[in-house]
């Protein structure tokens, strides 16, 4: 929680968008859960992927993209409830979000393991929290401007998809999500 003040025509809000802009996320989703799943001792991956994973757990590395992209969002949150968790509390029943599965950013530690046999699934990170990424919603003419930001600032951000009139969160691809939900820090 941060308290202050926002100069005029600064602020960004969370729930105002329009059908077609873009969705948008910073970093790699999955990566604190790994280290959540192995603090947990529901896994092990080994010394050195323990340690990595643990340290994205426990030392999340906040993202300051958001003040210098303000202006060109018309939306914006942390992912701090997990990626489906927190857009549906961006969408609020307003509109829907057509996310393309395919472009969800993993680092390729998370994807070795998704293909590997360990029970991790895209579904399970999909609904994890701890990562503080940010979402973003943003009009297509803006996507050329946020890409240079946050090349310049050497932030990786990713196109997820776009909003659309059918409400609920679609995903593209033939991977099923059945069960999605909003985070919970304490389960």
């Amino acid at each position: 929680t941060f308290f202050g003040y926002i100069k005029k025509n600064k602020e960004v809000f969370q729930n105002k968008f329009n059908i077609s802009d873009e969705i948008w996320v910073s970093g790699n989703i999955g990566d604190s859960k790994i280290g959540l799943e192995i603090l947990r001792k529901n896994i092990s991956l080994g010394t050195n992927l323990d340690n990595f994973f643990i340290k994205k757990y426990y030392y999340p590395k906040p993202c300051k993209l958001g003040p210098k992209i303000s202006k060109y969002c018309s939306s914006m949150k942390d992912s701090s409830d997990g990626l489906i968790g927190d857009l549906n509390k961006i969408l609020n029943n307003k509109a829907g979000a057509l996310i393309n599965l395919k472009d969800i950013p993993l680092s390729l530690r998370v994807k070795k393991i998704i293909k590997s046999k360990i029970e991790i699934k895209l579904e399970t990170l999909l609904n994890a929290g701890d990562d503080y990424s940010l979402i973003f919603i943003s009009n297509p003419k803006n996507r050329k401007k946020i890409k240079n930001i946050a090349f310049k600032n050497k932030i990786k951000i990713t196109q997820i998809g776009k909003i659309v009139r059918t409400k609920g969160i679609h995903f593209d691809s033939y991977i099923n999500i059945d069960n999605y939900r909003e985070y919970d820090h304490f389960t």
